[in-house]
């Protein structure tokens, strides 16, 4: 499994409606693309703190290729960058261990 995460800053300006709709919309874009296998999204409680995530698994490295360029996932960046003061990004290989 692929496991794409994006951090976002959320420029001071905005409400929580609008970060929550945003959101929404941005999983709305990605959970029905191939090999999307779960979409997760949520906002930073903290009063201080002005961050939200989205956090996508893949089911593989070629599901993630085809994620990369389908033009939903173009359409849900253009959402997050409307929210985004800066992210961070990243795509990583999970592998679970039985103890």
């Amino acid at each position: 499994m692929i496991r794409h995460e994006v951090i976002i800053r959320v420029k001071p300006d905005l409400n929580r409606e609008v970060i929550d709709r945003t959101l929404r919309e941005s999983y709305d874009l990605l959970i029905e693309l191939p090999g999307v296998e779960r979409v997760r999204y949520g906002v930073n409680n903290a009063a201080s703190y002005r961050h939200a995530m989205l956090v996508i698994d893949l089911t593989d490295e070629q599901a993630l290729h085809r994620f990369g360029r389908h033009p939903q996932h173009a359409r849900a960046v253009r959402l997050i960058n409307r929210l985004a003061e800066s992210s961070s990004v990243g795509s990583f290989l999970v592998r679970s261990e039985r103890r």
